[in-house]
């Protein structure tokens, strides 16, 4: 007996940039209070998942370079599971505390990647800066061998502090679309199936189009982590604020057409 073959499945549309006013920055953490303190039993979920992520994560640090590389790559696993988690919260239910470990199912090989290659690009301006840095500093030196005859040794000094400082400024200008590429790439991977290459791409283009309300999220972020690292308990609410206002900022940007992450349009 013949069989016809399946139909194919009709292909997802393809996420599109969109742009938002400055204010949206401000609006995605006003969501993200709305979403995390709805009840007690959501808080202490959020609060449980982010107990446990610094749990797993922060001893890791104490083994010298090979810890540090593995809670990094560990983390975007991590942030995959905290985006469906914070799904489940936008949707208006209460995410399990073993929500933060679906990212090991069938996505953990792409938030592996992501993680990856953020790292392989971390590495690669710092390897640059360290190059310039070292070519210039012996550079300095050499200067200041033929200034010490000429009583000039404090302009080397204070050439090579000023190089110094470019450096440092270097360092940030070429970090920060490294973040941008970083930040809404694990909602792309967990929640709308987007390959590695093109998640950071798409998160990438969608920060650089929408800079102001990246500035206003930016700004309320430093003035809140300034808070909640003063003490261990403020960086329990922190995490939570933090991964929900990311996933009300991808819903806004980038959420694929038909991705649930949108809101029901009637």
């Amino acid at each position: 007996m013949l069989h016809s073959p399946p139909s194919p499945r009709p292909a997802r549309p393809a996420p599109d940039i969109r742009r938002v006013s400055p204010g949206s920055g401000m609006r995605w953490w006003a969501e993200s209070v709305a979403w995390l303190f709805t009840d007690f039993p959501r808080v202490s979920s959020w609060v449980g998942m982010a107990l446990l992520a610094l749990l797993i994560l922060l001893p890791l640090h104490w083994i010298p370079l090979v810890g540090s590389v593995v809670a990094h790559l560990l983390w975007f696993v991590l942030a995959g599971g905290l985006m469906a988690a914070a799904r489940t919260s936008a949707q208006g239910m209460t995410p399990p505390i073993g929500t933060l470990f679906s990212g090991f199912g069938p996505p953990a090989g792409r938030l592996f990647l992501v993680g990856l290659l953020v790292l392989l690009a971390v590495g690669a301006v710092l390897g640059l800066l360290l190059a310039l840095g070292l070519g210039t500093a012996f550079g300095m030196v050499l200067n200041a061998n033929s200034l010490l005859d000429t009583g000039a040794l404090p302009l080397a000094d204070l050439g090579l502090g000023g190089w110094a400082a470019l450096a440092m400024l270097a360092c940030l200008f070429l970090f920060v679309p490294i973040c941008q590429a970083a930040w809404l790439a694990p909602a792309l991977v967990m929640l709308d199936g987007i390959a590695p290459l093109d998640a950071l791409h798409l998160s990438l283009s969608a920060s650089a189009r929408n800079l102001g309300a990246l500035t206003v999220y930016g700004l309320v972020f430093v003035v809140l982590a300034t808070i909640a690292t003063m003490t261990f308990v403020g960086l329990l609410f922190l995490l939570p604020l933090a991964t929900l206002s990311s996933y009300a900022a991808y819903r806004d940007l980038v959420a694929a057409p038909d991705s649930e992450a949108l809101p029901s349009r009637t």
